[in-house]
Parts: C-alpha cells; sequence; structure tokens
C-alpha cells in the first residue's frame, strides 16, 4: 500500500487478493462430526464428512448426529470434491447422508477408507458416489486447488493429511495423526514431506488437537504389543480382548502377540469380521494360516491356547463382548480362569457402561485388565510434544486448532505460544465461522454460514431443537400419567371412573396414588357436565376444555402429594350409550375403569 492510499483503496484492494476461505462445518469445539470447507476462486473443496455418537442423557432415542449440510447443499455447483483423511466414523460416517444431497460430488480416498465408505453407503442405500482412489505423496488438482497426501501414523491404517497450494497460499489439514516412530515404514507419519512444505512456506496449519492436553509423547504401538505378548504369555486361561474394529494396527500386534505365545484366534462381532476380513482381503493384514480359526475348531483347544477377541470395548449393550458378560453369547462362556482386556480408551461417556461390564466379568471369576493398570492402549492422536513437532516442521504462518472441544482448542493454542507463534496468528474459529487468509497474509473474518447438528434416527433427519427430545427427557426423568375419561356424547356426564396409569413415578402406595387421581379425574369430568357451556370438539371429537382441565388437575395433584411434574396425558372419549347397547355394539364400560 502506498502512502496516498485511502482505507477504501485499502479495501478494495483486499478484495482483488487472492485469498482462501476456510469454513469448518463440524469438529470445532466437539468430538467429531469433523467437516471442513475450503473455499478459492468461486470453487470448493470438502474435507471429511464425519459423525458424532450422541449423548442417551441429552438426546434420548437419537442414533447418530451429523453436520447441518445446508451451506454445501446451497453451493452444490461450487464444490469439486470431498477428501477423507481416513475411515474413522467421525470422519466418514456423514457421507451417506452427504450424498443424499450432493449425489454427484465426487469422494477422494485411499484404498482402505473407500472401502469402508462402501459399506457405509450399502447400509445406508444411499446413492454411490464417484470414488477416487488416491496415494500417499500422489497429487491431484480441482480446480484453483493442488492437492497433495501425506502419510500419518493413526490408530487406523491407510490415513493421510492434505497439503494444499492455493493462489493466496498452502495450507496443511494434518488429519488425525500421531508421530509414532517406531511404527512400520509403511503406517510411519512422513516427516520429511511435512517439512518440505515447511522450507517452501505454510500459510496455515490445520492441526488435530484431540489431545492438546495430554503431555509428552504418545504411547507407540509396538510398547502395546509387547505388553499384550506377556499377557498372552503369562495367563493360564483363555484371553478376550476387546478392541475397536477399526484398529487394524491393534489388531496386528495382537496377531503377533498369539503367534508369539502359540494361541490361536477367534474374532467375533460383525464390524470385527468384517473389517479383519476386508484388512486381509486389501493386503492390510497378514494372518497366517491356521492362527484365525472358528468358535467350533476353539472347543477342541485348550484355554492357554485360545485368544477371543472382540467388538464392544465401549459398553455397547448389543456387542459381543456386552453378550458375553450377561451369559448371552452363543460361543463364550466366561468363567475362572479368562483374563479380559479393554485394549482401548473409554470414549466420553462411556465410562459407567464400561465399569458395570467390568464388574460383570470379575463377578464371573475372569480377570480385568483396563488401559490404567497396564500400556494396552496407544491413542491415535499426538500429545503435546508431537503437537510441537508439527508445528516446528511445518512452521505456519497461521495455526487454526481443529478437532477438538474448546478446551483442546485453547490448549493448542498455548502449546503455539510456547514456541513462540503469536497470539494474533493463532484463529480459534468456531463451526460456521468463516475466516479469508490472503495472499499477503492478512487475514478477514466473514459472516458466519449456517451449520449446527442434525439427528438421525432411523431414517428420519431432526433437529436438536425438536419439542419430542424435550418430552423424551420429561418421560425419562420424570414419568407418565395417562387418564382416559368415557364420557356421554349427549349429556357429558362420565360413564365410568377414568381409566388411570401411572408409569415411571415411584410412590409409596401406588393404589392410594392411582385411586386419588382417579377420584379427581372423576370429580373434573362431573363438573363439567354439570357447566359445559360451549365446547368445541378437537380432531378426535374430544372436548378440548376438559382435556386441558384433566391435565392441569392431575399435574396439579402430583405437585401437591410428592412434589413431582410427571407427564400427563388425557383423553375424553365420547360415547353414546344407547349406541353401544345396541346388539353387536361395544359394552358400555363397567364402574371401576
Amino acid at each position: 500500500m502506498t502512502d496516498d492510499q485511502t482505507p477504501a483503496d485499502q479495501a478494495s484492494a483486499a478484495a482483488q487478493e487472492p485469498q482462501l476461505e476456510i469454513i469448518p462445518l463440524g469438529g470445532l469445539g466437539e468430538i467429531g462430526m469433523n467437516c471442513m470447507v475450503l473455499a478459492c476462486q468461486g470453487s470448493m473443496i470438502v474435507i471429511d464428512a464425519g459423525l458424532m455418537f450422541p449423548r442417551p442423557d441429552q438426546q434420548p432415542g437419537v442414533d447418530l448426529l451429523i453436520p447441518d449440510f445446508s451451506f454445501l447443499k446451497a453451493n452444490e455447483d461450487k464444490i469439486l470434491g470431498l477428501v477423507l483423511t481416513h475411515g474413522h466414523e467421525d470422519h466418514i460416517g456423514a457421507l451417506p447422508f452427504l450424498m443424499r444431497e450432493l449425489p454427484r460430488i465426487p469422494v477422494f480416498g485411499t484404498r482402505l477408507t473407500l472401502e469402508f465408505t462402501r459399506d457405509r453407503i450399502q447400509e445406508q442405500k444411499a446413492p454411490v458416489p464417484e470414488y477416487r482412489e488416491i496415494r500417499p505423496r500422489s497429487t491431484v488438482t480441482l480446480g484453483p486447488f493442488r492437492l497433495e497426501f501425506i502419510k500419518v501414523s493413526h490408530s487406523i491404517l491407510d490415513g493421510v493429511a492434505v497439503a494444499v497450494r492455493t493462489p493466496a497460499g498452502t495450507v496443511v489439514h494434518t488429519g488425525d495423526f500421531k508421530m509414532d516412530l517406531s511404527a512400520a515404514e509403511e503406517d510411519r507419519t512422513d516427516l520429511f514431506k511435512f517439512a518440505s512444505y515447511g522450507e517452501e512456506g505454510v500459510l496455515a496449519l490445520l492441526s488435530d488437537s484431540t489431545n492438546a492436553d495430554v503431555p509428552g509423547h504418545s504411547v507407540s504401538e509396538k510398547e502395546v504389543g509387547r505388553t499384550l505378548s506377556r499377557l498372552f504369555r503369562d495367563s493360564p486361561g483363555r484371553i478376550i480382548v476387546a478392541c475397536f474394529a477399526s484398529s487394524l494396527t491393534r489388531i496386528r500386534e495382537i496377531v503377533k502377540a498369539a503367534i508369539a505365545s502359540e494361541r490361536r484366534i477367534v474374532f467375533t462381532g460383525r464390524s470385527m469380521t468384517g473389517n479383519v476380513a476386508l484388512a486381509q482381503e486389501l493386503g492390510y493384514l497378514d494372518i497366517p494360516l491356521g492362527i484365525e480359526i472358528d468358535f467350533e475348531t476353539a472347543e477342541h483347544c485348550e484355554d492357554r491356547e485360545i485368544v477371543v477377541v472382540a467388538t464392544g470395548s465401549q459398553g455397547e449393550p448389543m456387542a459381543a463382548l456386552a453378550r458375553m458378560a450377561a451369559g448371552d453369547h452363543r460361543q463364550v462362556e466366561v468363567r475362572g480362569g479368562d483374563t479380559i482386556i479393554f485394549s482401548a480408551r473409554a470414549i466420553p461417556g462411556n465410562e459407567t457402561a464400561i465399569g458395570e461390564l467390568m464388574n460383570l466379568f470379575r463377578h464371573l471369576g475372569a480377570k480385568v485388565v483396563d488401559p490404567h493398570a497396564e500400556t494396552i492402549h496407544a491413542s491415535g492422536h499426538g500429545h503435546v510434544d508431537e503437537l510441537k513437532l508439527m508445528l516446528s516442521l511445518t512452521r505456519p504462518h497461521y495455526l487454526i486448532p481443529v478437532h477438538g472441544e474448546l478446551r483442546h482448542l485453547h490448549r493448542h493454542r498455548e502449546i503455539a505460544e510456547e514456541l513462540g507463534i503469536p497470539r494474533s496468528r493463532i484463529l480459534l474459529l468456531a463451526d460456521g465461522q468463516r475466516v479469508a487468509l490472503c495472499r499477503d497474509r492478512s487475514y478477514r473474518m466473514l459472516k458466519s454460514v449456517r451449520t449446527g447438528r442434525r439427528l438421525v434416527e432411523g431414517k428420519r433427519l431432526g433437529s436438536p431443537t425438536d419439542p419430542v427430545l424435550k418430552e423424551r427427557r420429561r418421560l425419562s426423568e420424570y414419568g407418565v400419567v395417562t387418564v382416559s375419561a368415557v364420557l356421554d356424547s349427549k349429556t357429558l356426564a362420565p360413564l365410568a371412573p377414568p381409566a388411570v396409569s401411572i408409569q415411571g413415578v415411584r410412590y409409596s402406595d401406588e393404589q392410594d396414588l392411582t385411586l386419588s387421581v382417579q377420584e379427581a379425574a372423576w370429580d373434573c369430568c362431573a363438573q363439567f357436565a354439570k357447566a359445559p357451556g360451549t365446547w368445541v370438539p378437537g380432531p378426535s371429537g374430544e372436548p378440548e376444555e376438559l382435556v386441558r382441565r384433566l391435565q392441569s388437575e392431575v399435574k396439579s395433584l402430583f405437585r401437591l402429594y410428592i412434589s413431582r411434574k410427571p407427564v400427563v396425558i388425557a383423553q375424553a372419549v365420547m360415547v353414546d350409550p344407547e349406541a353401544a347397547s345396541a346388539p353387536g355394539a361395544p359394552a358400555k364400560p363397567e364402574a371401576g375403569g
């Protein structure tokens, strides 16, 4: 800018400067639901389309949470492609729902990642996208974007980061990563490629923040493997290992430990058996002949020769591990001498279910090993030292922490400040916030876009503000009372004591409470018959005013008796007694309900 430029001239120059917009639609402020949009020169690319699992106490009856894709739908003609960094549900799980909205977007991913997405698309019966397979260090050009894919270590195989060159500069999106330097070469984070981008110049680093509050360096899968080998060798009976079905790096170590301890492996659980078969078919998992057996073969083996690898590490009630604990698994009956290994971290919110599962196994006489007692789990996300290494390699002008709750994003900012990056160059964004990065390394905050969460219930999509969620929470917290009154359609007089059903409400004398509700409802109906006024039938022919009175009276009664506010459902059915007593007509209700 020259000295004689006005602010208007400066703004006009900035508007003409090549710029790249960063638009997060999910994954900033929560763990999961990752979705990032990059926009430049009228074109867009999307990185990841993940889901998040609901909390039963907050979203009862909800199956999944996915991002609101309204912004993408409104810009469908500008989107050149969707890039998937790896095959975890929090990065690919929302793909079937996005494909229903935008079926023509090509989907880029590594071979294993695309195979996982094919399963999700088939399960949801969603439109099949155009798949384009990529490899680490391969490049793809989409309009103004030139993408290069960089190998990263994670708890799932075939994960990549994405470097994106644009007219405004280069941004690097790490995806989920860790720096496991002892990993096999084909699984190791490509430090040299990250460093080469650092030498070239990185305008912005969008970096995984999931473990920003965990000091030091993450545990290596090799160390987990050594612990598993020792446990397998020293345990006198069967070994039952629970882990995520997508943790193929962990399953590799389990296979090695089984071979070293002369044990054979049985896989159980639909997702576990499916993922293992797929990984073997694609060459990502090598299990020597005779090591993997079925349950029928296992019956003829001694207990000390068997390892069972199962789903259900999070306490899921229908998973294989929970069925074993409940005695419902058809092939595995847990007994004394068995060792149960929980080789997975507890996802926040699942701690109680996992603890109850462990207690059930202990009650059955089994030994339980969890990650607090032994090194049997390694996170797939880098700890503080690894985040510092990523920053040191890429040397970005701007850091944009992604993938984490607000506390993780803030801690990532503190880590960057410790390395000397000024706070003014660390951009903490929220879902829906847009920032424009310019070629001259300036930035501007733009108007936010519509985003949020959509609820998935079976085949239905809903909103977090859906009144039915509030009603479900009330039902679960306070119980429900149903009152049904039968009235003479001519006189409006009650023909029988109202029927009362009380569910989920604790009271010392249930019969007394039921009779009190029944009496209050009868009195309400009788008073209404004496002064009916001019009532207007509702859609079902009910007198709406009476229904409102019944609800009000019953609610008042419960507040008085037990200081509770159950959900009250009332109905008043109109019956013609003469027609009801005619031959072939329904019998008239008898007193006593």
